[in-house]
């Protein structure tokens, strides 16, 4: 798997009794290459600026606990979304579900299956857009207590997600002014792979 991603990063200075004398925030960029086993074991490539950053190395067996969903059975797979989300929240469903597009190359049955799913859940709108100068199709959510809109942007051919992005609007408890995007994520690449250091095999769904 092979992602460009921003995220939030909030620094906090404290006094030695615990009292916050300020809180900064800043959106970094990172790039991340993952190749994961069953067995959770693996290689993480991790970028900022072109120089390997944490938590970049070889792991052995069991430290990339990627948590794959590899049944395509309906009943077990809408079992671990509701246990992923055990608030049963919109917002939490578009996050589990970017989640799984994250730790593993989805197939088209399980991708049938999570579309399915998310098209449940409330408060939802849809619309033709781009993303970057790809043609596509996003799915939004406005989290209105916390003053956060989320999105899922997905290919229009293969219904394949290609980026999600979470923007803190006005009233938003973040570090820096607002509206402004807080996290951000595109799909570069996913596919399988004989070793771990080799880019994969180019994997499509069709």
């Amino acid at each position: 798997m092979h992602t460009s991603s921003a995220y939030l990063h909030t620094v906090r200075k404290i006094t030695r009794t615990g009292e916050t004398t300020s809180l900064t925030g800043s959106v970094k960029r990172l790039e991340r290459r993952q190749w994961i086993a069953a067995d959770d074991s693996g290689r993480l490539l991790v970028t900022e600026d072109g120089e390997a950053v944490q938590p970049t190395g070889d792991y052995p067996p069991g430290r990339l606990p990627a948590g794959f969903i590899s049944s395509t059975d309906p009943a077990a797979v809408t079992a671990e979304l509701r246990r992923r989300n055990p608030k049963g929240s919109t917002a939490a469903a578009m996050r589990t579900f970017g989640k799984i597009w994250h730790a593993q190359v989805v197939p088209p049955a399980l991708q049938r299956l999570l579309l399915l799913d998310l098209a449940t859940w409330p408060d939802m709108s849809a619309a033709t857009t781009s993303w970057g100068a790809r043609p596509s199709e996003s799915v939004t959510h406005v989290e209105r207590e916390r003053h956060l809109r989320h999105v899922l942007v997905f290919d229009p051919h293969t219904g394949a997600l290609i980026g999600e992005e979470t923007t803190a609007l006005d009233g938003a408890n973040v570090p820096i002014p607002t509206p402004a995007i807080i996290s951000s994520t595109e799909w570069l690449l996913s596919g399988y792979s004989a070793t771990t250091a080799e880019p994969p095999q180019q994997h499509t769904n069709t």
